[in-house]
């Protein structure tokens, strides 16, 4: 009894959409389909759901599906739901949820223990197959019954929904409609101080250690506009108009805009590092090798898709200014975010620290700022617009200790001085290695990383953002308190910004 009601508690904090694990309704999943195979692999999906579930390293990344073990989705690809699809389209559009599913089976079962990994290869469906092969086989088998008729199609697509980071009750019981107008307030203070520091010229900016460089380690001539123009159109063909370049192209486009990161050093909490777990599972930051993270993103303005670029850093921790300093922990990290149009050249740059806070965008020329008037929705801080040389590099000015950016410029000048930085997956990040051969998710199942939690979350609750100020899985990126906003979210950019429509023509 006490295990059955642990599993329906699990369910319901951690996996959101999933189907109940009580027997019956397994009974009722699995008796649904018409066949003895296809019976045993929804049979399969339930015990590799309960096992994940009771060992604990779920992974919320992506979003689960109810009664659709093998799809899972992220706000972008739910932003297709409401649209008319071809059978070609709705094919493309699961397609690539049923491979956001696989790829969170497979890091979800190399965090399992080897020992559940085990008796998970004991049932009758993989008797010809491993595990993801398995996955795979009946995911592809469960899917043409599930989806091979107009109803059951049109029903997906209302389900297709990512719930959203923030807490209702949080806000109801925090009076948020009085609350937020006090921080929004506090917003708006920090926006005038920090654009006060964006006023002052480059050289004026206070330095209070060493300005160190972090720059890529790859030395590649940057590519023309016209050469990244060419490797998105040709990514671009399938039936969604999404861009999927090549390994080998996505590798050229990281590298192409890899920003170089210019940090008053004044502690090693300012250097950036390489990720790692202690034997007890918590994180830390060996500053001994930089690494800098990427993965490949999109965002929607009309029907236009665009590929966007993200690069995330890790220092050892915000060092805290006092015994009362509600900002510092361990674990600190920022994300610096290029969206590209067809044309090669960056639309707009934005970047959040690795918590979701401090959301700042960067306009390039092609971009337009729309007019944002709500009291109950913070604008889009711009504290900066950009004109992009295309022979240079971003530089990314970074404060010492706060670890804010301070500065945006272009510059393509390295000296003995600066440090090479790895550009690294950052899917690697949700299944570290540890000591004992074990493997875990940097990330709770939550998406929260518990160790960095900060004393901020005792005062910014009523926001309704859990844990605010704890860094964060991505997916799980709330990025203003006063309203809703996630750093993901497939429509973004268009509350904020129009595109010049003569960009085409550059």
């Amino acid at each position: 009894m006490k295990l059955k009601l642990l599993l329906i508690l699990q369910c319901a904090l951690l996996l959101n959409a999933c189907a109940s694990l009580t027997p019956q309704s397994n009974k009722q999943y699995i008796e649904q389909y018409p066949d003895k195979e296809s019976q045993s692999c929804a049979d399969f999906f339930t015990k590799l759901e309960q096992t994940i579930s009771i060992a604990s390293v779920i992974d919320s990344e992506a979003a689960r599906i109810k009664a659709f073990p093998y799809l899972r989705v992220n706000r972008f690809l739910s932003d297709f739901r409401n649209e008319p699809m071809d059978t070609t389209s709705f094919n493309t559009w699961v397609d690539r949820m049923q491979v956001l599913a696989e790829e969170g089976w497979q890091i979800e079962l190399s965090n399992l223990p080897a020992l559940e990994r085990k008796k998970l290869s004991l049932h009758p469906t993989t008797a010809k197959m491993n595990l993801n092969e398995t996955i795979h086989y009946c995911s592809d088998l469960l899917r043409a019954v599930d989806l091979d008729e107009e109803n059951e199609r049109n029903h997906f697509k209302n389900i297709v929904k990512v719930p959203d980071e923030y807490k209702t009750w949080q806000r109801v019981i925090g009076l948020y409609p009085l609350t937020a107008l006090a921080f929004r307030s506090g917003i708006d203070s920090w926006y005038k101080e920090t654009n006060k520091v964006y006023a002052q010229p480059l050289e004026n900016l206070t330095v209070h250690g060493e300005l160190l460089r972090y720059v890529s380690s790859s030395n590649n001539a940057l590519l023309s506009s016209q050469e990244v123009s060419q490797i998105i159109s040709e990514s671009s063909q399938s039936a969604l108009n999404i861009p999927e370049p090549s390994i080998v192209n996505s590798h050229k486009l990281f590298e192409n805009f890899a920003p170089i990161f210019e940090i008053d050093t004044v502690t090693n909490d300012d250097r950036i590092g390489t990720v790692e777990l202690n034997n007890d599972v918590t994180p830390k930051i060996s500053t001994d090798l930089a690494n800098v993270y990427r993965h490949a993103s999109y965002t929607r303005i009309a029907n236009q898709v665009l590929l966007q670029l993200n690069y995330s850093i890790w220092f050892p921790a915000r060092p805290k200014t006092s015994t009362f300093d509600m900002l510092g922990g361990d674990l600190d990290g920022i994300t610096w975010r290029v969206t590209l149009l067809p044309n090669g050249e960056p639309l707009l740059f934005d970047t959040i620290h690795n918590c979701g806070c401090y959301h700042l965008f960067f306009p390039t020329q092609h971009a337009t700022v729309l007019n944002q008037t709500s009291s109950f929705e913070e604008p889009a801080f711009i504290p900066q617009t950009l004109s992009v040389p295309l022979t240079d590099r971003a530089v990314i000015r970074i404060a010492s200790g706060s670890h804010y950016i301070e500065r945006i410029y272009f510059d393509n000048a390295t000296s003995s001085k600066s440090k090479k930085y790895k550009l690294t997956e950052s899917k690697i990040l949700r299944s570290l290695e540890v000591n004992n051969n074990e493997r875990h998710s940097l990330f709770g199942q939550d998406g929260v990383i518990q160790s960095s939690k900060r004393g901020e979350r005792y005062l910014f609750w009523p926001m309704g953002i859990p844990n605010p100020g704890a860094m964060r899985q991505w997916g799980h990126h709330a990025t203003a308190f006063v309203g809703r906003r996630h750093f993901d979210d497939a429509r973004l950019f268009e509350k904020y910004f129009s595109v010049i429509s003569t960009y085409n023509n550059n």
